[in-house]
């Protein structure tokens, strides 16, 4: 079971900071253009209030405020380097300040920094408890569109630190510790849905396949109407074969939440497992709708379209995977074969040596290449590539080896 498949509640989004700005007219000065940017901030304006404090730091480049502020906008605007970058700066010279250590611990988590985000959230529970600020952040998970909930960093953050830690070391792989932090978490929070989500997953890539069913099962218990738990007892089910509870978990979970891609995609795999090539071509179809960006549900809905004679809309879809992601050797493959079938073979004999030149072990690519060329009369060609389709473990028929290699 790969791990994007699995999914977790990560965590913070940080939004809006309660300043008090000053009403009279001030100078066009550093601080001017400090409040100016805070209040922006404060209106979710982000790309205003990120040129009001690039504005404040081109006067005064030691207003050390401005650059935690302005990691802020960068962070909200997808600027996860640039915002890293502030928050580095602003602790150089503040490495107490349990706001900013904290925006800078989630923000080294979203961007994939899992040592540094580690030790950050260590570093924050070291620290005493209390002195936080009325900042406000909203805790969502990854996918979610819905409401958010609110909280400040006032109050104690250890169950969040703990479900950061243990987010963490399962990226690291390093299951055991993964646990410890989520069981501390759910005993200072054990109605808190989102850690048996997340202590599932781990338990999940532990290759505890039971531990995470009765974690998933227990966040379905504390909140019914969490589709990340419907999801996750579905991706399981899927292992285990139990294609009519898979197809119920994923249905339950795209009804709690029909915006999620994936969810779709998942439920389009498993159709599509079970012969449903209506309703495999519909969920893939509605995949691309909420995320045009996913070269494998355009894959697959070509592939889809194959199994049902449409060949040129098989083309169109495998030629958008392509677009989207031009290495895609599956694609390629995809590509040729229904060229094959519009009896375009010279053409798809290029598509498989693309697809050989970016997997040259491809041993699929080389049967299907020696078949294209058998079609086209190019004995030596075709029975050259289904020796080296056999040399990578191809099985073929013993008289296929004799029909293409016969008389060469």
């Amino acid at each position: 079971m790969s791990w994007a498949k699995i999914l977790p509640l990560t965590g913070i989004l940080f939004l809006v900071s309660f300043s008090v700005f000053p009403q009279e007219a001030k100078a066009k000065s550093a601080s001017y253009y400090f409040d100016k940017g805070e209040e922006s901030l404060l209106n979710r304006s982000y790309k205003t209030a990120l040129a009001q404090f690039n504005e404040c730091l081109r006067i005064d480049p030691y207003y050390m405020a401005a650059y935690y502020s302005r990691a802020i906008a960068r962070d909200h605007l997808g600027d996860k380097q640039g915002a890293l970058t502030d928050y580095n700066i602003y602790l150089e010279t503040k490495p107490l300040d349990k706001e900013a250590l904290f925006s800078r611990a989630v923000a080294r988590f979203d961007f994939g920094q899992w040592a540094m985000s580690k030790e950050d959230f260590l570093n924050l529970l070291k620290l005493p408890p209390g002195g936080g600020t009325n900042m406000v952040y909203f805790q969502i998970g990854r996918e979610d569109i819905g409401a958010s909930k609110g909280f400040t960093t006032s109050g104690s953050l250890t169950t969040t630190y703990f479900n950061y830690l243990g987010l963490i070391e399962t990226k690291l792989s390093d299951f055991t510790l993964a646990l410890h932090y989520f069981d501390s978490a759910i005993q200072l929070s054990p109605t808190n849905p989102d850690l048996f989500l997340n202590r599932g997953i781990a338990k999940q890539n532990a290759g505890d396949t039971l531990g995470a069913k009765a974690d998933f099962e227990q966040a379905l218990q504390i909140n019914p109407d969490s589709y990340m738990a419907s999801h996750n007892l579905a991706v399981l089910s899927v292992a285990s074969q139990d294609n009519e509870l898979s197809e119920k978990l994923l249905t339950e979970a795209i009804e709690k939440n029909p915006n999620l891609p994936f969810a779709y995609a998942e439920r389009g795999s498993l159709r599509m497992k079970t012969g449903n090539r209506a309703g495999a071509l519909e969920d893939y179809s509605d995949a691309i709708r909420l995320d045009v960006s996913e070269p494998e549900y355009w894959l697959n809905r070509g592939i889809i379209k194959e199994q049902i004679n449409d060949y040129r809309g098989a083309v169109a879809d495998y030629q958008q995977a392509l677009k989207l992601k031009p290495d895609y050797e599956k694609a390629w493959l995809n590509h040729g074969n229904a060229l094959v079938k519009l009896n375009r073979v010279a053409d798809a004999i290029e598509d498989y040596t693309t697809a050989i030149t970016y997997y040259p072990e491809y041993a699929l690519a080389y049967y299907n290449r020696s078949v294209a060329y058998h079609r086209l009369g190019k004995k030596v060609e075709a029975c050259k590539d289904l020796t080296k389709a056999i040399a990578l473990g191809m099985k073929v028929e013993p008289g296929m080896l004799a029909k293409i290699c016969a008389d060469k």
